[in-house]
């Protein structure tokens, strides 16, 4: 499953976030990319790739003491709402 993470960072805590970053301490491998907002670059928008919520709670949770909040949303590929999206044909 796909799950958009917008957070805001800690920016008390850059220093020793980006220590753990730098070092490996903090798993990234769940993260397909991440943004930051050009109007509020203390904001960060990721999209992460995990089994299920669960998983997505695991992961997440080391990343979140340097986070002020964190809002989580599912969210699926272009071709799924594609697919979502096109009319269904009508049974006759």
């Amino acid at each position: 499953m796909l799950f958009l993470v917008r957070v805001r960072v800690n920016v008390s805590r850059m220093t020793e976030f980006g220590q753990r970053l730098q070092s490996g301490q903090l798993d990234r491998s769940a993260i397909k990319g991440t943004y930051c907002l050009r109007a509020d670059p203390a904001v960060g928008l990721g999209i992460w790739d995990v089994v299920d919520e669960e998983e997505l709670e695991r992961k997440l949770k080391p990343w979140r003491e340097y986070y002020e909040s964190v809002e989580i949303q599912p969210v699926i590929t272009p071709n799924e709402a594609m697919v979502l999206l096109s009319p269904q044909p009508v049974a006759r």
